[in-house]
C-alpha cells in the first residue's frame, strides 16, 4: 500500500526558478512587501498603486537571506484573475499556494513548516476538490441558517458584556471572541478549551514576524559575538506544541468516535483512499485555526474603523438597513482581510505580456487587487452603494474561493445589525495596532468609544 499524501515531503528538498525572462517593467523600485514591518500601519496600499501603475508584474526580491530567487508580484485585478482562474499553469501544489518561500532547510519549524504545507489549499485538481468536499456540508445554506440563531445570540451576549462607560479594545471584546465560538461550533470543540484559540491564534500572527527577528539578531551577532537571547522563541516552541498536541489529541479521538462536526469529517476524509497522514492532520488543524477565524475577525475590526472616517456611510446605513449586504462587501473590499497568496508556473507561459518560465513563483497581492481602478472606480473611496462591491477578490476566486465564505458573511451581518442597532454612535477612539505580518491583515487592538 502506497504511502498518505504529504506535499512537505514533495518540497523538502524542491528548488524554484529565477525568472528566465527580463522583466518588461523595470523600474527600479525599493519597494519591499517582505519587510513585515511595512504592515504594521495596515497595507501598504499607496505602494500598491505604485506598482500597480508602473510595474503591475513586478520582479521582486527574495526575504532576507532566502536561498529562493525572485519571485513575480502581482498587483492588477486581470492578472490576479487569470492567475486565479487557471490553476493547471498557476499551481498551489507546485510550491503552495500560501508560502512565499520554503525557508531555509536548517531553519524550517519542525511541526509548523510541514503544517503550513500539508493542507486543502496546497493541492491542486481532484486531491483538492475530494478533499474540500468534505467540508461542504458546514458550509451549506440550511447549516448556516441554523447556526446564524447560534451567532445571534452570541452576538447579543457579547455585547451584553461590554462595559459601555469605558473606552475598550474591540478586538478582545468582541471581534475575537465571535470568530471563535463560531468556529469552535462548527468544528466541535468543547466550550471549556476555546479560549485557547484564541492565544494559539495570536502567537500564529506573529510567527513569521518571531523568525525574521531570530535571523536579524543571530546575523548581528555574527559581527557583535553576542548570544542571541531565545526566551521568545522557547515560549513560541512551547504553545506550538501545546496547539498540535492538542488538535492531534482531538482529531485521533473525532476518527474513533465521530460525530456531526467538521473535526469529524476531516479526521476521516480519505485522500487517494487513505485516511489524511499525520502531517495533513496537523496542517488541517491549523488551516482551521487561522484561515476560519481571521477573515471574520479583522473585517469586523476593520469596519469600525471604515465607518468611524465615513460618519455620512455610518449615518446611510443605519437609515437604509437594506445596504447592509452591500456594506458588508464594501467592507470585505475596503479591508482585504487575506492579504495575499502564492502560485507557481508549471510551464512556460505569459501573463500580461511577461514571459515566464516553469517553476516561478507568483505572489497576488489581493489589497492591490480590491483597490484597482480598472474595476472599481474611485477606488479609496469607501461607499455603501457600490454597484459592484461584491466583485471584490478578498475570498479568492475560482477552484480555491474560501468555502467558509457564507459564514463569515453571517457573522458580520449579525454582528453589525446589532452594533448599529444598539451602539448608534460607536467609534475609533485611539490608534490602532496591526501585527508585521503579510498574510493576513491582523488588527490585533482597535480602541474604541460607545
Amino acid at each position: 500500500m502506497s504511502e498518505p499524501i504529504s506535499i512537505s515531503k514533495d518540497l523538502a528538498k524542491k528548488t524554484f526558478s529565477s525568472n528566465a525572462y527580463p522583466p518588461i517593467y523595470d523600474i527600479g523600485s525599493s519597494i519591499n512587501f517582505t519587510d513585515l514591518d511595512v504592515f504594521t500601519n495596515g497595507q501598504p496600499f499607496s505602494q500598491f498603486k505604485e506598482l500597480r501603475e508602473q510595474a503591475p508584474i513586478f520582479l521582486h526580491p527574495p526575504f532576507l537571506n532566502d536561498p529562493e530567487p525572485v519571485f513575480w508580484s502581482l498587483t492588477r485585478y486581470e492578472d490576479i484573475l487569470k492567475v486565479s482562474s487557471d490553476p493547471k499553469t498557476f499551481s498551489s501544489q507546485a510550491g503552495t499556494g500560501t508560502l512565499i518561500t520554503l525557508g531555509n532547510e536548517d531553519r524550517r519549524h519542525p511541526k509548523l513548516w510541514r503544517s503550513a504545507i500539508d493542507h486543502m489549499l496546497n493541492l491542486d485538481g481532484d486531491l483538492h476538490i475530494n478533499l474540500r468536499r468534505e467540508h461542504m456540508p458546514f458550509f451549506k445554506p440550511d447549516y448556516v441558517a441554523n447556526l446564524r440563531i447560534k451567532v445571534k445570540a452570541k452576538v447579543s451576549s457579547l455585547l451584553d458584556a461590554i462595559n459601555t462607560q469605558e473606552d475598550c479594545n474591540f478586538v478582545t471584546a468582541f471581534s475575537q471572541q465571535l470568530p471563535i465560538f463560531t468556529l469552535s461550533e462548527i468544528l466541535g470543540i468543547p466550550k471549556s478549551d476555546r479560549q485557547k484559540l484564541v492565544t494559539w491564534m495570536e502567537f500564529l500572527e506573529l510567527a513569521q514576524y518571531i523568525q525574521v527577528e531570530q535571523l536579524k539578531k543571530e546575523i548581528d551577532g555574527e559581527v557583535s559575538n553576542e548570544p542571541v537571547n531565545t526566551d521568545m522563541i522557547d515560549m513560541f516552541n512551547g504553545m506550538v506544541d501545546e496547539m498540535f498536541e492538542y488538535g492531534r489529541d482531538i482529531l485521533n479521538s473525532k476518527r474513533k468516535n465521530p460525530s456531526d462536526d467538521l473535526l469529524s469529517a476531516i479526521a476521516n476524509a480519505e485522500l487517494e483512499g487513505q485516511k489524511l497522514s499525520p502531517e495533513f492532520l496537523d496542517g488541517s488543524w491549523l488551516l482551521i485555526i487561522f484561515a476560519g477565524n481571521d477573515t471574520t475577525r479583522n473585517t469586523l475590526s476593520g469596519a469600525i474603523k471604515l465607518l468611524t472616517e465615513n460618519p455620512d456611510q455610518k449615518q446611510k446605513l443605519i437609515e437604509n438597513p437594506e445596504l447592509m449586504p452591500n456594506f458588508l462587501q464594501e467592507c470585505i473590499r475596503m479591508v482585504s482581510p487575506v492579504i495575499h497568496m502564492r502560485r507557481t508556473t508549471t510551464c512556460e507561459t505569459e501573463l500580461g505580456g511577461q514571459l515566464m518560465g516553469p517553476g516561478e513563483k507568483i505572489v497576488m497581492w489581493y489589497g492591490a487587487a480590491n483597490r484597482d481602478p480598472s474595476v472599481f472606480t474611485n477606488p479609496d473611496k469607501f461607499d455603501i452603494e457600490r454597484e459592484n462591491a461584491d466583485e471584490h477578490l478578498a475570498f479568492g476566486i475560482g477552484r480555491h474561493t474560501c468555502v467558509g465564505k457564507p459564514v463569515a458573511l453571517m457573522q458580520l451581518e449579525e454582528s453589525y445589525k446589532q452594533i448599529l442597532s444598539r451602539f448608534p454612535n460607536i467609534r475609533m477612539s485611539g490608534n490602532w495596532k496591526v501585527a508585521p505580518n503579510n498574510f493576513v491583515h491582523a488588527i490585533q487592538e482597535m480602541p474604541v468609544k460607545f
